[in-house]
């Protein structure tokens, strides 16, 4: 199969445009986020992401996230490899989503009809992914897109107050397990012994409560700098995790369960580094501006999206209906740093 042409996203001709002679635009917004690219039907997707790696890699720095749409379903994991191949797997996250393959997880499997406020995953650790492949399994019918932030327009835009405190007094996460996602779902082990290994090692505080309830807490800077590019980008979730921002559904339920469920097993919260609480009014602050910089587009079955972890955060909108996204992971921040260092 030839490697084929690429279009213009939005306007349906190839101009001539061929594999070596790239036409590319967004169709989305001014932001070009993501920068997308459409292609002929005689494409081999994975071939011609091996033959313009380094070029899309520069792409991807640049704009933090990169859409490949094709009239047919490209091979996701080809894609995969050819772009990276370093997956790592999920092991401790705080998502619901559930395994599909050895190395392919679904999105989110948070109630279909809330908002996840956007992310970058793992920012609440010591480690974490710096590629997420997404790929459109089963397209939404009515809304289910996956918005997508610039993590370093936030940083322009946040407040330099608020910027200083996030930056000097670092965040403390905590997270509690049985709610929404059990320990055993999210470290995939049966094991208290295998969970604490792996909480030591990844600098996390563990803290059994109960006959079998656990709690994590973990403090993390609340801005980072991209190993590659050096960009300082805004990467924390206090926005998300802060006991404020809480669903009221949610809050609601577990308010009134009959057990009276320990405020310590709420889903999540976060506070300032030593333990103090961030005013909520400092967390609206930051949320409005994340939605302020938010842009989506609507997803195509088949449609394939590369999201830099760092640069950019990602989401999800409620959706109703039929709606399947699948996930990989790549290329740890550690092994990059390392390998920048080598």
């Amino acid at each position: 199969m030839p490697i084929g042409k690429f279009a213009r996203l939005d306007s349906g001709e190839t101009g001539g445009a061929t594999a070596t002679d790239l036409v590319r635009r967004t169709a989305y917004n001014e932001e070009q986020l993501p920068l997308a690219f459409e292609a002929d039907a005689d494409v081999d997707l994975a071939a011609w992401v091996r033959e313009h790696r380094e070029e899309l890699r520069a792409d991807l720095y640049r704009h933090g996230a990169l859409l490949f749409r094709s009239p047919t379903k490209p091979d996701f994991d080809a894609v995969v490899e050819a772009f990276s191949g370093q997956l790592v797997d999920y092991a401790g996250g705080a998502a619901i989503r559930s395994r599909v393959g050895k190395t392919t997880y679904t999105a989110s499997e948070y109630p279909e009809d809330l908002d996840i406020r956007q992310h970058s995953e793992f920012c609440y650790s010591h480690d974490w992914p710096m590629l997420l492949f997404f790929q459109c399994d089963i397209e939404p019918k009515d809304r289910g897109q996956t918005p997508l932030t610039d993590n370093r327009a936030l940083m322009r835009a946040i407040p330099e107050d608020i910027r200083r405190q996030f930056a000097e007094r670092e965040l403390l996460y905590v997270r509690g397990y049985g709610y929404n996602r059990t320990w055993q779902r999210s470290y995939e082990t049966d094991s208290r012994e295998e969970v604490e290994e792996l909480c030591r090692a990844e600098g996390r505080t563990v803290e059994w409560i109960g006959d079998d309830q656990l709690r994590t807490s973990e403090r993390r800077p609340a801005i980072a700098r991209h190993p590659v590019t050096g960009d300082e980008v805004w990467f924390n979730y206090a926005h998300g995790f802060h006991i404020s921002r809480m669903d009221s559904g949610i809050r609601d339920a577990l308010s009134t369960a009959p057990d009276d469920t320990d405020e310590q097993l709420w889903p999540n919260n976060v506070f300032w580094g030593d333990g103090s609480d961030i005013d909520a009014d400092v967390i609206t602050v930051v949320n409005d501006i994340v939605e302020e910089h938010t842009v989506q587009f609507d997803w195509r079955e088949g449609d394939i999206l590369i999201v830099d972890n760092m640069l950019a955060a990602h989401g999800r909108r409620p959706f109703s209906g039929p709606r399947r996204i699948l996930l990989k992971i790549a290329e740890s921040y550690l092994s990059t740093i390392r390998g920048a260092q080598a």
